[in-house]
């Protein structure tokens, strides 16, 4: 066998060790290191580097074998793509030079640059578009590198190109699922009502979770609104570098990336903001973040509510555009939260509203009407007192009995009052529903009397709204609209009175002076009153009244205030 022969057959298995070596795993980090090692041993070179190109087609990082990182932070920023690499970024074609400190198009080397001569360059692609280059220096040994090295190379950069676009592939997918996985969990959180900055935590968590970033936050207007015409954004949520030392405060910085996104409704991508003066974000000091990603959070109408921005440190690799799409998934996101808790506001004002007009109408039907007729009624009796007719044993008693009924009409009207200032105190959580317990009774006499052709009189005492819990106030609300239906439709009935009392029980009395339950009477209805009272604990009773009609009483057990 010759030893050209012999030479094929080394080059072959070193090949081979090679694509196995990179095609190990599918972690596109550890790929991309893989590749630059085993070309630096594929070739005998001293030193390696890979430099992948960004979005713009210029080199936006630069792995490196052969220097320490001492060396590495010595030779300060990575190349860009002048002179010889910026012909391998320009020219998709191998390079073979002897003598990199002769070549004309060299441009030189930084200060603390080791000692480079020999070099061969071999671009990458993946997925047929342009992926980066390949840079190998110093053949081990001294001499220049071979027509077989660049052979041996080109081959391997096929081989690498699969397994970069394999792991970029998988890494994908992954990114994908975490999406998917933190999509679910914030929109599980939002439909269960939880709180708007808990949910604007899990957005800024989710997204640097998705983007492997080092910093998220979310900033809104400030209340204090704009100074000089320039938007005071706070941080409301904000996850990794100095995140505690970020929420709450206020940036006031004019043409920085924040602002501009807020003002403008635009997103702003930069792949290094460490160079970029507009990146004066008063989130971190200068120079510490990279690449980074400002989206406006724009709700309806398009009217921007906020801005989310994202950032790796200096030196990573920029948001690639599947990460750029998550991410701005996730400030579509935010923008929700912001919107559902101004509708939250909205209608927890609203609520407060409607329980003043609530309260106002039960003033002025119940305590003031009820005060009106006493007054009525004691007016009576005064001029009955000042007249000159003498009274009889008869007229005391009759006039006694008025006294009497004003007295109880006032404790009733001071019970009333009593009850609404202890509601108005004392709302708890359940506010919203407590308020309406009361005005859903009132509305249901209220819409009764269209069909009885009268009013029925209402007596409500003790502490409804603040004690009747809300799955009592439904099966209470469908008995006293049975109640009152059934009365319209068989009683014949020219009055109706209504009486609610909560206290360690709940019981409802509805009275007619109409012509009573026929044994014929259908029963359906009844056995839905009996029915709800069963499923409560409590008790259904009907029969006839004291002085005729029917009278409904339906009691149900009420939770006492340590349960």
């Amino acid at each position: 066998m010759s030893a050209r022969q012999d030479r094929r057959d080394r080059d072959m298995d070193v090949l081979l060790d090679a694509v196995v070596s990179v095609g190990r795993g599918l972690e596109l980090e550890t790929t991309l290191h893989r590749v630059v090692r085993a070309a630096a041993a594929m070739v005998d070179a001293r030193y390696a580097a890979l430099g992948v190109l960004g979005e713009d087609g210029r080199i936006a990082r630069f792995l490196t074998v052969g220097m320490s990182e001492e060396e590495t932070r010595a030779v300060g920023p990575y190349p860009t793509g002048h002179g010889l690499l910026g012909e391998l970024v320009r020219d998709r074609r191998p390079l073979r030079v002897p003598d990199i400190t002769a070549d004309p198009r060299s441009t030189g080397f930084p200060p603390h640059h080791p000692t480079m001569h020999s070099f061969l360059g071999m671009p990458l692609q993946v997925h047929g578009e342009p992926f980066g280059t390949l840079y190998l220096t110093e053949k081990r040994g001294g001499g220049e590198f071979t027509e077989d090295d660049e052979r041996l190379l080109e081959a391997f950069a096929s081989a690498a190109s699969v397994a970069v676009e394999n792991a970029r592939l998988y890494e994908e997918a992954r990114l994908r699922e975490r999406w998917s996985r933190a999509d679910d969990e914030i929109a599980r959180r939002l439909l269960a009502g939880e709180d708007p900055d808990a949910v604007l935590d899990l957005v800024t968590t989710g997204a640097t979770t998705v983007a492997a970033a080092d910093t998220a936050g979310i900033a809104v207007p400030s209340d204090d609104g704009p100074a000089g015409g320039v938007p005071i954004l706070t941080v409301r949520a904000a996850v990794g570098i100095r995140a505690e030392s970020l929420r709450g405060r206020a940036l006031r910085t004019a043409g920085s990336f924040l602002t501009m996104a807020f003002v403008e409704g635009r997103s702003i991508i930069s792949a290094d903001a460490s160079a970029d003066d507009r990146a004066q974000l008063v989130l971190h000091p200068v120079g510490t973040v990279g690449p980074l990603a400002v989206f406006p959070l724009v709700g309806r109408g398009r009217r921007v509510l906020g801005v989310l921005a994202v950032g790796r440190v200096r030196g990573a690799e920029p948001f690639r555009d599947v990460v750029i799409e998550a991410l701005g998934a996730f400030a579509n996101q935010a923008a929700v939260t912001l919107e559902l808790a101004e509708r939250r506001a909205d209608a927890a004002r609203l609520a407060v509203v409607r329980d003043r007009d609530r309260i106002a109408r039960d003033l002025h039907d119940l305590a003031v009407q009820r005060l009106y007729a006493t007054g009525l009624s004691l007016q009576s009796v005064d001029r009955r007192l000042g007249d000159a007719q003498p009274l009889d044993l008869d007229d005391r008693q009759e006039l006694g009995s008025r006294v009497g009924e004003a007295i109880d009409q006032v404790d009733e009207t001071i019970d009333l009052i009593r009850t609404t200032i202890r509601d108005l105190r004392d709302p708890g959580s359940d506010a919203p529903r407590r308020v309406a317990t009361r005005s859903l009774l009132l509305a249901e006499v209220e819409a009764a009397a269209h069909t009885l052709g009268f009013t029925p009189t209402v007596r409500l005492d003790g502490p409804i709204d603040s004690h009747v819990p809300s799955t009592t106030t439904a099966h209470l609300v469908a008995v006293l609209r049975e109640t009152l239906s059934n009365t319209a439709r068989h009683a014949r009935a020219t009055r109706a009175h209504v009486r609610l009392r909560v206290a360690d029980d709940l019981v409802l009395t509805v009275s007619d002076d109409g012509t009573g339950i026929t044994p014929d009477a259908p029963r359906s209805g009844l056995a839905n009153l009996s029915r709800r009272a069963t499923e409560l604990g409590g008790s259904f009773e009907v029969g006839p009244g004291p002085a005729g009609g029917t009278t409904v009483h339906w009691r149900v057990p009420l939770p006492t205030t340590s349960s």
